[in-house]
């Protein structure tokens, strides 16, 4: 990707954020909750974190947090949030393709929504990083849009990119779904 396209990218993001994106509902998806109460608490990798929410949720259930996001004002509100409830965490601001900044191992790594808005090329350096970074029997849990046929233009994952992730991990549970919008979204869990 050309410096300009990674600046407008960087750009879009922040301004977003001016306001309430919509993808940040402030509420942690059911499925992370279910993950949550389901697994001993350990250290996590929120990557995409938004303004913090699964941070804090995570956090809350007695998480050591790591969250990492393209915009400095969510990753700004992300740390007002933890610092307002008294929450411990590392938030940083940077791509989630450049983890240098971050300690490896995490139980469970997160994204919610970011890996299907990578370009292409990042997408590759976010696979090794997940093997680099994923302890040996930790959890990926990734919510993504599921590319449809014709939609070359739309942010999302293709079925041969989940066939990708299950060659490196091994998938635990698929469940496909609709978002509000109505778009056909795909959670993936994986162990590895």
């Amino acid at each position: 990707m050309l410096w300009l396209e990674r600046v407008t990218r960087w750009l879009a993001f922040n301004l977003w954020y001016l306001k309430q994106p919509p993808w940040d509902t402030g509420i942690s998806p059911p499925e992370l909750v279910a993950f949550i109460q389901s697994h001993p608490s350990g250290r996590a990798l929120d990557l995409g974190c938004g303004s913090g929410t699964n941070l804090l949720t995570l956090a809350k259930a007695g998480w050591q947090v790591v969250g990492i996001d393209l915009s400095l004002l969510a990753v700004w509100r992300a740390r007002q949030r933890l610092r307002r409830e008294n929450m411990k965490g590392q938030v940083l601001n940077g791509s989630v393709t450049n983890l240098s900044h971050v300690s490896p191992p995490f139980d469970l790594i997160l994204d919610i929504g970011c890996y299907h808005g990578l370009p292409q090329e990042d997408r590759v350096r976010y696979r090794q990083n997940l093997l680099n970074y994923l302890a040996p029997s930790g959890t990926f849990l990734l919510y993504a849009h599921l590319k449809q046929e014709g939609q070359n233009q739309m942010p999302g994952i293709s079925r041969e990119e989940m066939e990708t992730f299950n060659a490196l991990l091994t998938p635990v549970h698929i469940q496909e779904s609709r978002d509000r919008w109505e778009r056909v979204v795909v959670w993936l869990e994986y162990n590895r």
